[in-house]
């Protein structure tokens, strides 16, 4: 997860740098710098345009961009820009916005990479050959798509994924290889079947049938699964929600797949639409393995915000409240909570949703899987099929300890997220605090400035006269003086005293400059004595 702390500028001789402070997570440790020109956000602009939006980049300027006003209006645009793309969860993961902000661990090419893995993966198995490779149809980066066949059945159309091993994998070598092929002879109606899942030392690839209808998030959106995932679900040209009675149907099932799967011990957290299948009005999940690889979930930044999200199960619990609204909806929802649904919810899905995805539901704790399939919606008998699943009491002990150690992880950032936030809050306080310093500083000055004003008024003088003789007084003449115009009344503690010749006026001796100007403007030339020069 990438934030856009600041964008600024430098200055060189014939263009203009912009400097992006860039945070990856809670800690601010974990920051860097990059310098991009204004090029460089036009070819980002160009290369996330397959998703059909419409995002806010400041215009070119021709003539007169060197202008400080305008820089800085185009840097406060860029800002919007960025944070902007980071909203969308789509495009903040797509690869071009990734190599924008982080070059450095992004720049190589990942398909290159994968397709060399999987190279050599496939000349070990003498039954599978590949036919072409599906380029960016998921989500995740470093997970690639390639179309295989069997030698012994080539008309039959696989699907082979490749991905490197996550942050949560725990699990030794040989425990791994015994997890994946208890994973490979799991049965379970609502759970899609494998055809080989197998890993090495760099990652691990699953084979399983190619669904020519695509994914329940590729049924809502209308789209194809073989398109690009920017393209499909960044800005669907239609969106439709299910039926209500499919919404219930469709939601009875995954629960009692995931209540299987956590009933064998096996670490989930990657339900999303895009892991359900459809296949003759069952539902399959798929992706199992994702867990045991150490994948982060899709729905990852949004629980770290919680801190009663803390176990697999509720984890998965999270997860399904998402599902359950964007297929009654028919849009995700992009919030970690929300609170207000909209007005069209069916009365028996409201209590379910608030029940899971509410800020109060999020601060008290998940519902169970057992309480939800308890509920009279979700009440339907599950399948007579055979379930199945197998491991040796080493194998499931040493799974037990991973599944343990990932809720150790998540409960350890959930605290680096809490602890950033009250950061903010104290910085938020400090900088309010330092804001009404100022404001009393500057009201002090301004009251000073008012109290001078009124004692230069009461002695005589006002604050628009010049300080030159000529202006302050009013002579007519060389040797006869005006006397001052009417004065304004003087406060109490100065006093005024009339002479027959001019006015004098009593000044404080404090005021020393006030007192100069007095005599200046009092000067009587009359009552000067002429004098003969000496010879």
């Amino acid at each position: 997860v990438f934030e856009i702390i600041a964008v600024n500028y430098i200055w060189h001789f014939f263009f203009q740098e912009y400097i992006i402070r860039v945070q990856r997570g809670p800690t601010a440790t974990d920051a860097w710098h990059i310098y991009k020109r204004y090029n460089d956000f036009v070819n980002l602009h160009h290369a996330l345009q397959p998703s059909s939006l419409s995002l806010p980049l400041p215009p070119k300027k021709l003539i007169g961009n060197f202008d400080k006003e305008f820089i800085a209006e185009r840097q406060a645009g860029l800002q919007k820009y960025i944070n902007y793309i980071l909203m969308n969860p789509i495009l903040a993961s797509s690869l071009p916005v990734k190599r924008f902000l982080d070059p450095d661990n992004y720049s190589s090419s990942f398909q290159e990479t994968a397709l060399q893995h999987v190279s050599m993966a496939l000349r070990g198995e003498l039954d599978y050959e590949m036919v072409k490779a599906l380029s960016d149809i998921g989500w995740r980066l470093r997970k690639h798509y390639f179309q295989v066949k069997k030698r012994s059945n080539p008309k039959e159309e696989l699907i082979l994924s490749w991905v490197e091993y996550g942050p949560d994998k725990y699990l030794n070598d040989k425990e791994l290889h015994a997890v994946l092929k208890g994973l490979t002879t799991l049965q379970h109606p609502n759970i899609g079947g494998v055809e080989m899942l197998t890993c090495h030392d760099a990652g691990g690839y699953v084979v399983r049938r190619l669904n020519s209808e695509g994914s329940l998030r590729d049924t809502i959106c209308h789209c194809k699964p073989r398109q690009t995932f920017l393209k499909k679900y960044s800005n669907p040209k239609l969106r439709c929600a299910l039926p209500l009675p499919q919404v219930v149907f469709i939601s009875t099932q995954i629960l009692q797949g995931l209540r299987f799967l956590h009933e064998k011990g096996i670490p989930y957290g990657h339900l999303h639409l895009g892991n359900i299948m459809l296949e003759n009005d069952v539902v399959k999940l798929v992706e199992i393995e994702n867990g045991v690889l150490g994948l982060p979930s899709f729905y990852r930044p949004f629980f770290m915000q919680h801190r009663k999200i803390s176990s697999l199960e509720a984890v998965d619990v999270y997860c399904f409240g998402h599902v359950v609204y964007e297929m009654t909806f028919g849009n995700p929802l992009h919030e970690s909570v929300c609170d207000n649904l909209p007005p069209n919810c069916p009365p028996i899905i409201r209590p379910v949703l608030e029940s899971i995805l509410s800020s109060g539901a999020c601060k008290s704790g998940m519902p169970s899987l057992d309480t939800l399939l308890a509920l009279p919606m979700f009440s339907a008998k599950p399948s007579n099929e055979h379930s199945y699943f197998k491991l040796s009491s080493h194998t499931r002990d040493a799974l037990k300890d991973a599944c343990h150690l990932t809720d150790a992880r998540i409960k350890d950032e959930q605290k680096k997220v809490r602890h950033q936030k009250r950061m903010v809050k104290i910085q938020e306080v400090l900088n309010s605090e330092e804001d009404n310093k100022k404001d009393r500083k500057k009201h002090k000055v301004k009251k000073e400035e008012k109290h001078v004003e009124g004692t230069m008024n009461g002695n005589g003088l006002s604050p628009e006269r010049s300080d030159s003789p000529n202006s302050t007084s009013t002579a007519t003449s060389a040797g006869t003086i005006t006397p001052p115009s009417a004065l304004p009344p003087p406060p109490p503690p100065l006093t005024l005293k009339l002479t027959t010749q001019v006015e004098a006026i009593h000044i404080p001796r404090e005021d020393t400059r006030t007192a100069l100007l007095g005599s200046i403007c009092n000067f009587n030339k009359a009552s000067l004595r002429r004098t003969k020069p000496v010879a």
